[in-house]
């Protein structure tokens, strides 16, 4: 990771720099305001480079909203926002984290997600703004256990 770096939780005031990461990585902003204080962000020099989320449903985690600027990315930065989020995520009583992805399910595999049937998730999670905006798309689901 980038020397200068630092993974922190989110803040109310992040939310403006996060959008703007959101949009500029071409995913949704539209429940930002609603989840701001679920969020990691990565800041180097002041500026909010990187974001990723951990929206909790009982005892699962659905993780989204992974992103990093690209003149960032291929540095680690994303690695530790997943860690953090996960970890996070544990220490709120998650035992399983689950997540949607349609263009890289490899990567998500490093964690130790593996690819799952959706019909296997908890209703609640099932009926979650994430899973609903991508039911009809070609998201592969994928899940891990978190301990």
């Amino acid at each position: 990771m980038i020397k200068d770096m630092r993974i922190r939780m989110a803040q109310p005031s992040d939310t403006l720099a996060i959008g703007t990461v959101l949009e500029r990585c071409g995913l949704p902003v539209d429940d930002l305001p609603r989840l701001v204080g679920e969020f990691h962000v990565a800041v180097l020099d002041a500026q909010l480079v990187g974001c990723a989320c951990a929206e909790l449903f009982g005892d699962t985690a659905i993780i989204r909203s992974v992103a990093v600027l690209r003149e960032w990315r291929d540095q680690g930065v994303a690695s530790h926002l997943v860690h953090a989020v996960m970890m996070r995520a544990r220490a709120n009583g998650s035992r399983r984290a689950v997540l949607l992805t349609s263009t890289c399910p490899s990567y998500f595999a490093r964690y130790g997600f593996s690819l799952i049937h959706a019909s296997k998730l908890p209703t609640e999670v099932l009926e979650s703004q994430e899973f609903r905006r991508l039911r009809d798309t070609s998201a592969l689901c994928m899940s891990a256990e978190l301990g």
